[in-house]
């Protein structure tokens, strides 16, 4: 798969007419938690030529391309990324972390990495980890029967929210490390380990019924989160760094 992967990069870059400045895994296999067919979601970011950014009309900023059904690919033209970025967009402090890397070119991503903390909100990342943990709970986890990887969608985002309430900082990346704040928690830690061998053992659909603890436990970190969202400060970080990043790698 890596070796299609990089194909398909290079018929894009060929294709397009683009410059893919980096390309990761996302979702469940960068998180740690993939099941057993478990899809590819690569995510880039790219350039174009000068040129095409001197057009007196907007040209479109994204591709977005589904090759089958294990493999979708998704890029954000790097002047989307960089104003994304500059709002704290929490996708992209996920993708930087990625511990999956298809490609990387000049070092455009270990800049990016550098100006992090200059530009990460708490409280922008914690409304984004938390809307994202609602809607997946309110929407995938109220039947009698649910899919395992819902929870896992639904976990992820509140411990997110939980490590930038305890560290103020962004999350990593890393399921894991994300439980390590929990590791005391034995009750949590003891639903975890069979909820994290089920997944690793079933497919994508899956089900099973809800389970009362998490359920709870969902319920009220997400009353926790709403609380603390609004404790901290709005940031509007000045935008100049990232326009002298965006001039360099034209």
């Amino acid at each position: 798969m890596n070796e299609k992967i990089s194909q398909e990069l290079e018929k894009l870059e060929s294709e397009q007419g683009i410059k893919i400045l980096y390309a990761c895994e996302s979702g469940s296999r960068a998180w740690g938690f993939p099941s057993k067919d478990s899809d590819y979601d690569v995510r880039f970011i790219y350039a174009q030529s000068s040129p095409r950014y001197l057009s007196i009309y907007d040209r479109k900023e994204a591709i977005d391309l589904f090759l089958a059904e294990e493999l979708d690919l998704i890029g954000w033209d790097i002047r989307k990324a960089l104003r994304l970025f500059h709002k704290s967009n929490a996708s992209l402090f996920e993708w930087m972390q990625s511990p999956i890397v298809y490609r990387e070119h000049s070092g455009f991503i270990q800049k990016l990495r550098e100006l992090a903390p200059e530009y990460f909100s708490p409280r922008t990342a914690i409304h984004h980890y938390l809307g994202m943990a609602r809607h997946t709970f309110l929407g995938h986890l109220q039947g009698s029967s649910v899919k395992i990887k819902k929870y896992f969608y639904t976990l992820r985002p509140l411990l997110c929210a939980k490590w930038i309430l305890t560290h103020k900082t962004y999350p990593p990346i890393a399921f894991q490390k994300l439980l390590e704040m929990m590791k005391d928690d034995s009750e949590f830690m003891g639903y975890m380990d069979e909820l994290l061998q089920l997944r690793e053992s079933s497919s994508e659909l899956q089900e099973i019924a809800p389970i009362p603890y998490f359920q709870g436990f969902i319920e009220e970190e997400m009353l926790k989160d709403q609380a603390a969202e609004a404790s901290f400060p709005r940031k509007f970080p000045d935008a100049e760094k990232l326009n002298r990043l965006f001039q360099e790698v034209l």
